[in-house]
């Protein structure tokens, strides 16, 4: 079975030759392949990530972090009052679901928006 599924894979790769659909990839030759990002991944999850990362699918701290970014720059353009708090309060849920995310602990200060609520509920 294996040795038909490799004639359909050498048949289908001469087609797409043939057609002109692979790219070039001449300026590989004789080089080292790049450098493996994964290093820090356990080998045994290595290939399910690298299929995962190949299908679009990221992980959810990297996506929190593209959040926060787009909400700063849809808080930076926002004019209407009311658009800046929901934006704003936004970011803080976001910025404080990264770091639970992290496993850092919540650090309240008095410039921390949840400050007011915490302290009201304590009293």
């Amino acid at each position: 079975m294996l040795t038909t599924l490799h004639k359909i894979a050498e048949r289908k790769i001469e087609k797409a030759i043939a057609e002109g659909k692979v790219p070039d990839l001449s300026h590989w030759k004789n080089k080292p392949l790049p450098e493996d990002n994964m290093q820090n991944v356990p080998t045994d999850l290595r290939l399910a990530y690298r299929m995962l990362k190949n299908s679009g699918y990221i992980p959810e701290e990297l996506a929190l972090r593209k959040e926060i970014v787009r909400t700063e720059e849809l808080l930076a353009a926002a004019v209407d009052e009311q658009e800046k708090y929901k934006q704003l309060k936004k970011l803080n849920y976001l910025k404080f679901k990264l770091e639970c995310r992290r496993g850092r602990p919540l650090h309240i200060n008095e410039d921390s928006p949840y400050f007011g609520k915490v302290v009201d509920r304590v009293r």
